[in-house]
């Protein structure tokens, strides 16, 4: 009897069966499918052609003015690279946001296909999740080239101090 019993717990529950659908109902379906799959496979392609141009440009620009706050003599280094990559921060944001509203201004024949099958708000979901990933990894990446120049900003920040007391004395660190 015991055994009886643990098997009708054991059992996985059956999943439920899917309603019927006509064969055009079917039909349907899978071309709604088809499409979205080449949309969204579309849309991603574009996204990261224009995302690794982006991409590219942005740290390469950090970098610059990593370099180049290093070189200057009126603010401390350090605090240089700390606006300077508060900047980043809000340029990367602008960028997110250009790209969202150019991956709609591309793909605009598109909307009423979308607004038609009742799926504008699953595409705009799924844009703002790809979007918001790729930036994420772009301000992380922005973040690790501002760590990576960590030790010669330091550097240059304690040889910039020595060299302007008076203008470190008027900006600490903290």
């Amino acid at each position: 009897m015991l055994k009886t019993i643990a098997k009708l717990f054991s059992k996985k529950p059956a999943e439920p069966a899917a309603p019927s659908m006509s064969p055009e109902d079917q039909a349907a379906f899978d071309k709604g499918r088809e499409i979205s799959q080449a949309q969204t496979a579309e849309i991603e392609h574009f996204i990261g052609w224009r995302f690794e141009q982006i991409r590219t440009g942005y740290l390469d620009v950090i970098q610059k003015q990593f370099d180049s706050g290093r070189q200057q003599q009126e603010y401390s280094p350090l605090l240089v690279a700390r606006v300077e990559y508060s900047l980043y921060l809000k340029h990367v944001q602008e960028a997110e946001d250009a790209l969202k509203a150019e991956v709609y201004q591309t793909f605009q024949g598109w909307a009423d296909l979308n607004r038609e099958l009742a799926v504008e708000d699953i595409i705009e979901k799924w844009l703002d999740t790809i979007l918001s990933d790729r930036f994420l990894d772009l301000r992380t990446e922005g973040l690790k080239v501002m760590t990576d120049n960590a030790d010669i900003l330091k550097t240059a920040d304690d040889s910039w101090r020595r060299k302007f007391p008076d203008l470190a004395a008027a900006q600490p660190l903290d």
